[in-house]
């Protein structure tokens, strides 16, 4: 793989290719750092505001208030200018429901294709009397079917409450 880099050793001038150091002259040297001083300066420009004049800001960027591409954001300035900010997610809790939605898949893919019809039916808004119709059962088959499947599911699942 090809990965320049250059060292100056007593004035002299080397670009390292591929682990072996080149000596180059002065105008090679600056010819080949050119354009990647060019992107460096282009980058560090883009992070500096611009007064209402349209001038460049000379001032440290940290203090600011008018923050641009790629500079530190802050959350305090945000909440200052009236931005909404949420509250820390609490990264635990969020692996523990992650946990807790796949156990409930799992026990989901594993019902009887009547009772996860019913659920899925159920899920979907439908009302026990439209079950009963779509699966062929009573309504009152339908509700006693529904509590089982979520007494079963209910007990399944207890070890992550």
């Amino acid at each position: 793989m090809f990965k320049p880099e250059e060292k100056k050793i007593n004035n002299a001038r080397f670009i390292e290719i591929e682990g072996e150091q080149i000596p180059v002259s002065e105008d090679v040297y600056r010819a080949y750092k050119r354009p990647l001083w060019a992107e460096h300066k282009r980058k560090e420009r883009e992070k500096r505001c611009r007064d209402a004049n349209g001038n460049r800001c000379i001032k440290d960027c940290s203090q600011c208030e008018k923050q641009r591409t790629g500079s530190a954001l802050s959350l305090d300035k945000l909440a200052e200018a009236g931005f909404d900010v949420a509250d820390p997610i609490d990264f635990t809790q969020r692996i523990e429901d992650e946990l807790l939605i796949e156990a409930l898949h799992i026990a989901l893919d594993e019902l009887a294709p009547l009772d996860r019809q019913i659920i899925d039916l159920f899920s979907a808004g439908k009302s026990e009397r439209e079950i009963a119709a779509v699966v062929g059962m009573s309504q009152k088959g339908v509700n006693r079917r529904k509590a089982r499947i979520f007494a079963d599911l209910r007990e399944r699942l207890k070890s992550f409450s």
